[in-house]
């Protein structure tokens, strides 16, 4: 049987993987409920192809959204935490040149996770909201 230790020919590596990034104690930082994230604001400068649309009309794509919330939290929490899981609903669309602010604050800490709400806002209104958890 392979597994993480042995190849495919049945010799053993030289040295064990690395354990997984969520094995082992965890360190989860004492951050109290309430704890306010850093404002950001930024502008979601995407063009589109030159003659096929005007920026009005390109839209930020629910992927782009949730890698805009996500880094904004990790960015946050710095480079040894662990992305748990997310959770993005959609509001109003954005468009490209609009300006988002993200704010977000944490609003459960356990020893073991981290939650934080984060909301992104265009110039129309909500774009996104959405919960993501941590460790470290």
């Amino acid at each position: 049987m392979r597994t993480l230790n042995t190849p495919r020919r049945g010799t053993p590596f030289a040295a064990p993987c690395r354990p997984a990034p969520w094995s082992g104690p965890m360190r989860t930082p004492e951050i109290p409920t309430g704890t306010q994230l850093p404002r950001l604001i930024l502008s979601a400068a995407l063009t589109a192809k030159p003659g096929s649309a005007t920026a009005a009309d390109v839209r930020l794509t629910m992927l782009t959204t949730m890698d805009l919330v996500e880094n904004y939290v990790t960015e946050w929490a710095g480079p040894d935490a662990f992305l748990r899981g997310m959770n993005v609903k959609l509001g109003l669309p954005a468009h490209a040149g609009d300006t988002l602010t993200f704010t977000g604050v944490v609003v459960d800490a356990t020893a073991e996770v981290v939650t934080v709400e984060v909301c992104a806002r265009s110039t129309e209104g909500v774009h996104a909201t959405g919960v993501v958890r941590l460790s470290w």
